[in-house]
């Protein structure tokens, strides 16, 4: 058999088999097309997610990582250490329509890594007819950047009492040991038994 007879047969052979499909074989192969199409975009879709995922988990880690380096840095925290400082100056303070600056030195300076002073504000009443106002800014000398802290007490017509609080003055090792007390305004009547006292009592560190 010659080689143009054998392909004449295969050609008859192929177009019996697929004469019959007509129409329905192209809708067929046009779904094919369009199901591989489909199947290609899922699947761009699916590296993309694992690409993003990656990328996501990345950051994550990161974040996580800055966290831990951010808490290990104030691992150390706060410390507070209570004392007692008294100054002389201020032990029994009984001012009445004056104004004036105390500058007290601490007998000891305070370690290096203290952030701030605890001053005890008390008042001893003991006249119910008599006044006891003191208002008074209190700062570490020298200490501008930290500020100032200023106190106000009002007392008046209070029969024996007393009254107690603490404040936190700002305070910066490579400065001075020493605390400035400018009084703003003061009024006081009733006797000696009306009177104020200021006390170091304890400092915070860091």
């Amino acid at each position: 058999m010659s080689l143009l007879t054998t392909s004449l047969i295969l050609l008859g052979l192929l177009h019996l088999t697929s004469g019959d499909c007509g129409a329905s074989c192209w809708d067929d192969e046009l779904r094919l097309t369009k199901l591989e199409s489909l199947v290609d975009h899922l699947q761009k879709q699916v590296a993309d997610l694992a690409a993003n995922k990656i990328a996501t988990e990345a950051e994550l880690k990161f974040t996580q990582e800055m966290a831990k380096s951010a808490l290990s840095g104030c691992s150390s925290g706060w410390t507070l250490k209570r004392t007692q400082i008294v100054f002389p100056n201020l032990e029994k303070l009984t001012l009445h329509q004056t104004t004036p600056t105390y500058v007290e030195t601490m007998p000891t300076p305070l370690p290096n890594n203290t952030r701030a002073v605890i001053v005890q504000v008390f008042c001893n009443f003991w006249n119910s007819g008599g006044h006891a106002y003191l208002n008074v800014d209190i700062q570490q000398e020298g200490n501008e950047d930290g500020g100032v802290t200023s106190v106000e007490n009002t007392h008046y017509a209070v029969y024996a009492n007393t009254f107690y609080y603490e404040v936190l003055v700002p305070w910066d090792g490579a400065l001075s040991d020493s605390l400035k007390f400018v009084v703003r305004s003061s009024y006081q009547t009733g006797g000696d038994n009306n009177w104020y006292r200021l006390r170091v009592v304890g400092y915070i560190m860091a």
